[in-house]
Formats: structure tokens, C-alpha cells, sequence
């Protein structure tokens, strides 16, 4: 049931060349047809120049914690650390994966376990900064790109197609933002995911609609400091 945290937000841009994303913070709803949840997600930049983009919630008995870490060099991405923690009731369910670009591989601890290499060419996201890089598409006016992540219970490496389609329109706190909206299709699992970005909010993405046959998620955007 946890797969589905595994959604995230990015930020607000300067320009696509100016690939440094300012820090932010926001209120956000992650909602199921199980239950629903309010948390804080953030961007923050510590003295060493590590970018950490986070997720912190509770819901009824339990909470959840997802982090991502990862620089930024000469307009590049680089993955460094992904984690997630879950606690409801007595269950625990934690996930890690460590980018050593050294040994130019990926290893995954917690639940799964495995070590992958990495393609010579092109970067592999981790759930959380992958939706900052697809807001550096939008805004480069991409109309359809790919980016590789590891299938996080066997490691094995996945191209995941991304296009763009008709605007939309998302309310936040009684104000109506004007989207683009980005959708992604992984045929391999009948999964299909849309991104609303806002315009008026330099593509600061707002929405995430994730519909897949473990059932339907929502993540929506409630306030931004």
C-alpha cells in the first residue's frame, strides 16, 4: 500500500538554464481510498551544498518520512541518498538507496536488497528528484522526454516516457492556477500518473493523480509558505 508515497513534489525554477531550484516549503494532502493525510514537504540546502528535498506526515497510528539527497553541478543532478520510513501501529517498512557514483552503482537496503550499475550515460532518479528534473523539461517546453529509474524491489533499471497534454486548471486555498500537465504511462504495471504544474508559480508542481490497479492516490498542494 506504501508504493504509492512514493509520489513527490518539486519547485519553483528560475530559468532552463539556470538549473539551481531555490528552497521552498508547502502544505500538502495525500489522500486513497483508504485514508488521507496532511504533511509538510520541503527544499532545503545545507552548508555542505546538499540539496534535501523531504516529506514528513502522520495519519492515524503511524507517520511517514521520505527524503531525498542529491547536488547539483554545472546544471546536473546528481543522486546521492533516498530513504523512506513508515511506522503504523507495529508495522515498520524501511527503504534506502545509496548512489555511489565511484563505483557507479546503486544499492538498495531495507526491505530489498540488491546492488545495480549504472548506465555509463544518463542519470537515474530516485521517486522524489525525478519531479524536479520533470519540471526542468517543462520549462525547457519538452513536449515528450524519458528519464531512467531502479524498480525499487528488484533494482532493475526502467525508461519511464513522459508527454505532455492539455492544460489544466487546480484550485489552491480559493486561488484557480492555470497547469501544464505532464503524464506518465508505465504500461508494465497498468499505471498512469498526471503532474500539474503552475504557471503562474514558475511550474511549481501542484497536483499528482496516480491511478494504477493497487487502486487510486491524489497529492494536492494546500498551502506554499
Amino acid at each position: 500500500m506504501f508504493r504509492n508515497f512514493f509520489l513527490t513534489l518539486s519547485v519553483i525554477a528560475l530559468t532552463a538554464e539556470a538549473q539551481e531550484i531555490p528552497d521552498y516549503k508547502g502544505d500538502y494532502t495525500f489522500t486513497n481510498s483508504k485514508f488521507s493525510m496532511d504533511g509538510v514537504r520541503e527544499l532545503i540546502t545545507d552548508d555542505n551544498g546538499v540539496r534535501i528535498l523531504k516529506f514528513n506526515a502522520k495519519f492515524a497510528m503511524g507517520k511517514i518520512n521520505i527524503q531525498s539527497n542529491f547536488m547539483e553541478k554545472n546544471g546536473k543532478l546528481i543522486p546521492e541518498k533516498y530513504s523512506v520510513g513508515v511506522r503504523w501501529t507495529v508495522f515498520k517498512d524501511n527503504r534506502t538507496l545509496s548512489f555511489d557514483s565511484k563505483k557507479n552503482e546503486v544499492t538498495a537496503s531495507g526491505k530489498f536488497e540488491w546492488t545495480q550499475k549504472l548506465p555509463e550515460n544518463g542519470t537515474v532518479f530516485d521517486p522524489l528528484n525525478v519531479q524536479i528534473e520533470i519540471r526542468k523539461n517543462v520549462i525547457n517546453n519538452v513536449q515528450e522526454f524519458s528519464m531512467l529509474m531502479p524498480d525499487l524491489k528488484t533494482g532493475v533499471i526502467e525508461q519511464n516516457n513522459y508527454r505532455l497534454i492539455e492544460d489544466e486548471t487546480f484550485e489552491v486555498a480559493g486561488k484557480i492556477y492555470l497547469c501544464k500537465v505532464v503524464e506518465r504511462v508505465r504500461t508494465q504495471d497498468d499505471r498512469t500518473t498526471r503532474y500539474f504544474l503552475a504557471k503562474e508559480l514558475n511550474h511549481l508542481i501542484i497536483k499528482v493523480e496516480d491511478q494504477d490497479t493497487d487502486g487510486d492516490t491524489m497529492l494536492e498542494m494546500t498551502k506554499l509558505y
